[in-house]
C-alpha cells in the first residue's frame, strides 16, 4: 500500500485531479494522502527558494487547505529550512513562530516538517495539535537519528535519501523505528552528495525574509552547474542517484514502507500529476530523466563567445531497468565503501542510457567547466549584486497568485 504526500500547486484544479486519482487507485489501498507546501517566503521559510514557489496570500492559503480537507487530503506545512539566524532562540522569533503555528492550526493544517531540532521540540510542546514531521534534510539514517527525534515529538521521519536503497538498514529501521518512516522517490542527487548540505542552506535563505533581503537573498547557480556537470562527465552518476523506481515500488512495500514523498514544489500542475499517477499505478513508459525532471543541464547551453548550444538529448529508457533495483534488495550492498569491484551501475549504464551526441555533450562539459570557473574567480561588483536582486524580485513577484 502507497501513501502518497505530494508538493501542491494551490489550485482548485489540481486537487480536483488529485481527488480523481484516489478514486481511480484508491480501492487498492494507494493513494495520495497528504500534500505539503508552504507560504513563500517568511522568517520562518522552507527550504526552497522563493522565485520557485506559488505566491499564495494567508487568505488563499486557508482555503486552499480547506478545500483539501473536504477532499480527504491532509496538509502539511514545510518549516525545513536547515537554519534560520537563530531567530528562533529571540523573543521577537519566538512570537513570530507563535503567531504562524496559531494561523497553521486554524487553517487546519494536519503536520508540519522541520529539520531544526529545536523547533520540533517546540512545536510538539506547544502545539501538540500539530503532528510533527522530520524533513530529509535532518539527515536521518539510523536507529539513533529516528529515536532522537521521536523523542524530540516526530510523529514521521522522512530519511535521508542517502539510505533510499539501502535495503539492510531499511529492512532493520521498518521494524524497529519507534515513528513511520518515509522515502522521498524521485530524487535526483548524486548519491553521496556532501556539496548538498551546503546547497540546501543556500537554497533555503532565498525565501529567508529580513529586513536587508525581503523575500530571500539570491544566488548563482555554481551547486547545480557543478552536479550536473558531474552527471555528464561521469557515466553511472544517473543510475547511481537514489531514485526509486515506480514499477518497483513493491521491494519497499515488502519491507514494511508504506510512506513515500514526491519532491517536486514548483513544477506545473500537470507534471506533479504525471508524478503521482506513475508511482500510483507502479508504471511508466518512456525516458525515466523525464519522469524525474532532469534535463537541467538545458539552461547551461549559453557559451561565453555568445553562442548557443543545441538541445542535447539523454534519455533512460525505462523499459531496460527492470531488474536494476533488485540487485539492492537481494544483495544488501553497502554502496558507502564505494565502486570498487561492483560497476552495477556503470553497467546498467550502458544498457539502459543514452548520452547523447558525444560531441555535444563534450561542448556541454567544457561550457558547464567554463562556468563554474568563471564562478570562483570572478567577484560580483556592487552593481552586479543590485542588478541580481533585482532579478530575483522581479521573479518572486512573477509568482503572485491572483485572489
Amino acid at each position: 500500500m502507497i501513501q502518497l504526500t505530494v508538493p501542491t500547486t494551490f489550485t482548485g484544479s489540481f486537487l480536483d485531479k488529485v481527488a480523481g486519482l484516489n478514486e481511480e487507485y484508491g480501492q487498492g489501498g494507494d493513494q495520495v494522502f497528504e500534500l505539503y507546501g508552504s507560504l513563500q517566503f517568511g522568517a520562518f521559510n522552507s527550504a526552497r527558494p522563493a522565485k520557485y514557489l506559488p505566491g499564495v496570500s494567508p487568505a488563499r492559503f486557508a482555503r486552499h487547505v480547506q478545500d483539501a480537507r473536504d477532499r480527504g487530503l491532509r496538509f502539511n506545512y514545510l518549516f525545513n529550512a536547515p537554519a534560520y539566524a537563530n531567530l528562533e532562540y529571540t523573543h521577537k522569533g519566538r512570537k513570530e513562530l507563535e503567531h504562524i503555528l496559531g494561523f497553521l492550526v486554524d487553517s487546519g493544517v494536519h503536520s508540519v516538517t522541520v529539520t531544526v531540532p529545536y523547533l520540533a521540540e517546540i512545536i510538539s510542546a506547544t502545539f501538540p495539535r500539530l503532528e510533527v514531521v522530520v524533513s530529509t534534510i535532518g539527515y536521518v539514517d539510523s536507529l539513533r537519528g529516528l529515536e532522537q527525534f521521536h523523542r524530540a515529538g516526530a510523529g514521521r521521519v522522512v530519511l535521508d535519501v542517502e539510505v533510499n536503497r539501502d535495503f539492510s538498514f531499511l529492512r532493520t529501521a521498518a521494524s524497529n523505528s519507534p515513528v513511520p518512516i518515509e522515502l522521498i522517490v524521485n530524487t535526483v542527487c548524486i548519491y553521496q552528495c556532501h556539496y548538498k548540505f551546503n546547497h540546501y542552506a543556500v537554497a533555503a535563505f532565498g525565501s529567508h525574509d529580513s529586513p536587508e533581503h525581503p523575500g530571500g537573498t539570491p544566488y548563482n547557480q555554481f551547486y547545480l552547474n557543478w552536479c550536473f556537470l558531474e552527471k555528464l562527465s561521469r557515466e553511472g552518476e544517473f543510475l547511481k542517484s537514489p531514485w526509486l523506481r515506480p514499477e518497483d515500488m513493491g521491494l519497499w512495500e515488502d519491507i514494511g514502507i508504506r510512506f513515500f514523498k514526491l519532491a517536486g514544489r514548483g513544477l506545473p500542475e500537470d507534471e506533479i500529476i504525471r508524478l503521482c499517477r506513475a508511482y500510483l499505478g507502479r508504471s511508466f513508459s518512456g525516458n525515466l530523466l523525464d519522469l524525474l525532471g532532469w534535463p537541467h543541464w538545458q539552461q547551461f547551453n549559453k557559451c561565453t563567445d555568445g553562442t548557443t548550444l543545441s538541445p542535447l538529448d539523454i534519455s533512460l529508457d525505462n523499459s531496460k531497468l527492470e531488474g536494476f533495483l533488485k540487485f539492492f534488495a537481494q544483495k544488501n550492498r553497502d554502496c558507502r565503501l564505494g565502486c570498487d569491484g561492483c560497476n552495477h551501475c556503470h553497467t546498467w549504464s550502458r544498457k539502459a542510457l543514452d548520452r547523447g551526441d558525444n560531441a555535444l555533450r563534450a561542448r556541454y562539459i567544457a561550457n558547464m567547466k567554463d562556468n563554474i570557473q568563471h564562478l570562483k574567480t570572478h567577484i560580483p561588483t556592487s552593481g552586479e549584486t543590485r542588478q541580481a536582486g533585482k532579478k530575483w524580485q522581479q521573479q518572486i513577484q512573477r509568482q503572485d497568485m491572483a485572489e
